[in-house]
């Protein structure tokens, strides 16, 4: 263990010494454990001081005496009203209720007293002062970054931004790439857009608000190496910079793209290299691309990929969310706050959200979903599934096996015609299984049997509370 995570352990051991132990808290102050940790680690980074960077960070989560005392009677709560067997549920038409303690799970939401935490028709997610997301709209630390759709706030100020129009032409470099093995490119204040050169050779087209040779890129060749940097910064006023980087489809090895506080764009190329890219604060686009492989990383902005083809990628938005069309090959896609959509998806599939909605529609090849705060929606999976959610509900249309496990309500469609066994147990809701199902087991939160004569594939679903059904 580090020396900043065991100072932050510390002091939360301190604070939750106040409490009494109990696994709601245990969860809590693991989960600020990681949080802080990351956001002093960065701060430290950029310079600060170790113990102005954790008082920052600290002061920056709120009220956490508050947020403690909340979770502590909650959980001391949801303990008597399990002891006096309180967990009630209730039918209103389709829809189940389950209360336990002050959790109360519908279709549509989770609510944690009177505070709404999921609505799955709204895919909202809320959690106070530290996470919200609405749709493609998020908030981290009351407000501390804010991305909505392309915009990014970072503690209420837009990060110095590129003007990309109007912008007139003042470098043209080209490098060979022959025995070139690996290409880096950082550019910190700059909008970046790699495409596809006509040529043989790396073209990088620089463009300017105003010319400066002190502005240009410096570039260095070392062995098989070769890294591109932008220029000098001004120091007095700002230059708005846009940067062209072409690359011929005969490079291959590792290529790597760093851009700071401006946009990133990948489209119209293709090619047999493995990309890694990083945009700090701004979105990323890819447009009609292909590579052998594919690492995306966006720390403040949305990401949007649209026709990609690739042996495997892997995306990642820390706060944004991501929206894939048209993707070909094996994908991990991961959101931290933000909601993902996934559309017409051929290839093993992996999506991860933390807070926000997962919607994929269109898939062929084995997906596995994963949920913590938000909704998981499916339609049109040709292949298996594997569904976790623990808040919020999941839906989804299969023709393979499927599994899900979750903390509310599951709704599965399967087509007329298909055979298949299941194994359907909800702990303290309701279990409606298909009308023409035969039963090996038919209890009131567990049922097991078979559809059809010559069932080839498994439904297993495991949930603690809502409703359960096969249509």
């Amino acid at each position: 263990m580090d020396d900043i995570t065991m100072e932050i352990r510390t002091r939360l051991d301190q604070l939750f010494s106040n409490y009494q132990p109990s696994r709601a808290l245990t969860e809590l102050k693991e989960e600020l454990v990681g949080d802080l940790t990351e956001a002093v680690s960065e701060r430290v980074n950029d310079g600060m001081e170790p113990d102005k960077a954790i008082e920052e960070a600290v002061k920056q989560i709120g009220d956490l005496d508050s947020l403690l005392k909340e979770v502590a009677e909650d959980s001391d709560g949801q303990t008597e009203g399990h002891n006096r067997q309180s967990t009630t549920q209730t039918k209103h038409s389709s829809q189940s209720s389950v209360h336990v303690g002050k959790l109360h799970i519908t279709d549509d939401q989770v609510t944690w007293g009177d505070h709404v935490l999921v609505d799955n028709e709204k895919d909202k997610v809320d959690l106070g002062s530290l996470v919200q997301v609405d749709g493609d709209h998020v908030s981290v630390a009351n407000g501390l970054i804010d991305v909505n759709g392309d915009h990014v706030t970072v503690n209420g100020q837009e990060p110095e931004r590129t003007i990309v129009t109007s912008l007139k032409l003042v470098n043209t470099q080209t490098f060979a790439v022959t025995d070139l093995a690996n290409v880096a490119i950082d550019y910190r204040d700059a909008a970046v857009k790699l495409g596809a050169a006509s040529g043989e050779n790396i073209v990088v087209n620089e463009y300017m608000s105003r010319d400066n040779d002190r502005f240009h890129l410096r570039a260095t060749r070392v062995g098989d190496t070769l890294t591109i940097r932008q220029g000098e910064r001004a120091r007095l006023w700002p230059v708005h910079i846009r940067v062209e980087i072409l690359l011929p489809a005969v490079l291959t090895g590792h290529v790597t793209v760093e851009a700071g506080n401006g946009s990133l764009e990948l489209s119209d190329f293709r090619s047999s290299i493995f990309l890694v890219a990083h945009a700090t604060n701004g979105r990323v686009r890819v447009f009609h691309a292909g590579v052998d492989r594919l690492d995306l990383t966006a720390t403040n902005g949305a990401i949007k990929i649209d026709d990609l083809t690739s042996t495997t990628y892997r995306v990642q938005a820390d706060n944004g969310a991501v929206a894939v069309r048209q993707a070909k090959g094996k994908g991990t896609i991961d959101s931290i706050n933000g909601a993902i959509r996934v559309n017409d998806h051929a290839g093993e599939l992996y999506v991860n959200s933390r807070n926000g909605a997962i919607k994929v529609d269109g898939i062929t090849g084995q997906l596995t979903g994963v949920a913590r705060n938000g909704s998981v929606r499916v339609k049109r999976l040709v292949g298996d599934g594997d569904i976790r959610a623990k808040n919020g509900r999941v839906s989804a249309e299969v023709t393979g096996n499927i599994k899900v496990q979750s903390n509310g309500s599951v709704s599965l469609e399967i087509p007329a015609g298909q055979d298949y066994n299941f194994d359907l147990r909800n702990e303290e809701g309701t279990v409606r299984p298909p009308l023409a199902a035969r039963f090996t087991l038919d209890d009131r939160h567990h049922k097991i049997g078979t559809v059809g004569e010559d069932p080839a594939k498994t439904v297993s679903v495991d949930s603690q509370n809502g409703t359960v059904e096969i249509n």
